[in-house]
């Protein structure tokens, strides 16, 4: 019987059970490639359950459409072996088959249980992941809580302290995430989700301070976890733009965003630049790379929450020859199975929130006033944290302000 760093046993040789564990030490700390970590076990190893199961899960949470070949083999891997696997792993491949069929909700919920009933680390880590991809901030917060209780003292606790950081920040529950993000940033100062869980609050609490003390003054080299680096720029940028520090906010678009080579990554930079005008600054010729690198992104239309950052990018640049090929592309196939959780999302809040944003970019607030009535409150299927998703608010204020001074 072989159990990994966290306690779990798993089906698979020690070679595989030691990839398992290198990659979750290169995922909690966001250096490496836990996907490539796990490589050669998936491949070759075919009593390993867990591993096709990290893959696919990880393939598809990052924007890879769900019919994707790569997606489809390791799906197809962790199906073919759970024959011979244990209850709980089989528990696991059911959740990854919801997943991958768009069902993100039912997934996570699936695998919230599983790290309830008892410890399981992947389990909590994927229900997390999960739920802030489809915007579940209070199943999140009760899965959260569940697992905390039920992982206790082991090893490993403060890395479920910091999921459990941000998921009471997303519901305002700021005192709580602080003095937990602390807790476990002060057991492993490498843990940059804490980190990132703290950037949030103070965010949230517009606590600029405590964030440039957290980030700036930080003797810890966060900017080399590459995995979530620039995203936490994002996070100082958008509290300089908030002091007023325009330079320093340019700076950060300049220097530490352009490199940035997955869809995510350029979220945040699309996402700087969008806030930065609706702040009243010029960002300059800075679209034009941003829709050159959108144009790129071969991830078309598998996650509402990469549409809606193609869609400004495209609406500031609505001649760029993308913005025709992105519109145009067909989610047939990508979104999962016919009425799952992710096709409705694309249907509901996806496609029209897309359409609102380019009126707002022609010049026509009212149209993106009128859009968001008929979204209501279903924004936030749009996934991603409160702090991001608080660009469709942002965007809403300047388009009353245009309104009321057309009026006048």
């Amino acid at each position: 019987m072989l159990v990994d760093k966290w306690g779990q046993v798993l089906a698979g040789s020690q070679a595989s059970i030691d990839a398992w564990d290198r990659a979750w030490g290169n995922f909690v700390h966001f250096v490496g490639d836990p996907i490539a970590d796990l490589a050669e076990a998936n491949a070759h190893d075919n009593s390993f359950v867990m591993g096709p199961v990290f893959v696919a899960a990880y393939l598809v949470l990052g924007g890879t459409p769900l019919n994707n070949a790569l997606v489809h083999q390791d799906r197809q891997r962790a199906l073919d072996r759970s024959h011979r696997a244990s209850q709980r792993e089989q528990g696991h491949v059911h959740a990854l088959e919801a997943l991958c069929n768009g069902d993100f909700s039912e997934a996570a919920d699936q695998w919230a249980r599983l790290a309830a009933q008892q410890p399981d680390f992947a389990a909590t880590r994927f229900a997390h992941d999960v739920y802030l991809h489809a915007g579940g901030a209070q199943a999140s917060l009760a899965a959260s809580l569940a697992a905390t209780e039920t992982w206790g003292d082991k090893a490993g606790a403060s890395y479920l302290a910091g999921q459990l950081a941000f998921a009471l920040e997303e519901v305002g529950r700021y005192a709580d995430a602080e003095s937990l993000g602390r807790e476990a940033l002060n057991a492993d100062p490498a843990d940059l989700w804490a980190r990132h869980a703290l950037a949030h609050v103070y965010e949230s609490t517009s606590n600029s301070p405590a964030l440039y003390a957290l980030l700036e003054e930080s003797e810890h080299p966060w900017p080399n976890q590459d995995g979530l680096a620039t995203h936490v720029w994002w996070h100082l940028a958008l509290r300089r733009l908030a002091d007023g520090h325009i330079d320093a906010v340019l700076a950060i678009a300049d220097e530490r965003m352009p490199s940035a080579t997955t869809a995510f990554r350029l979220c945040d930079q699309t996402s700087l630049l969008w806030r930065t005008e609706l702040a009243g600054h010029s960002v300059g010729n800075r679209w034009d790379d941003v829709a050159d690198r959108w144009a790129e992104i071969g991830n078309r239309h598998t996650s509402a929450f990469l549409d809606m950052h193609a869609a400004m990018a495209f609406a500031r640049r609505p001649k760029h020859p993308g913005a025709a090929e992105w519109a145009q592309a067909a989610p047939v196939g990508t979104a999962g199975a016919v009425g799952s959780e992710n096709v409705e999302t694309m249907a509901l809040v996806s496609r029209p929130l897309g359409r609102a944003l380019r009126r707002y970019a022609d010049g026509d607030p009212q149209a993106f006033l009128d859009s968001m009535v008929a979204l209501g409150e279903h924004t936030h299927r749009v996934g991603g944290s409160v702090a991001q998703r608080d660009i469709i608010e942002l965007t809403r204020q300047a388009s009353q302000s245009q309104v009321a001074v057309e009026v006048e």
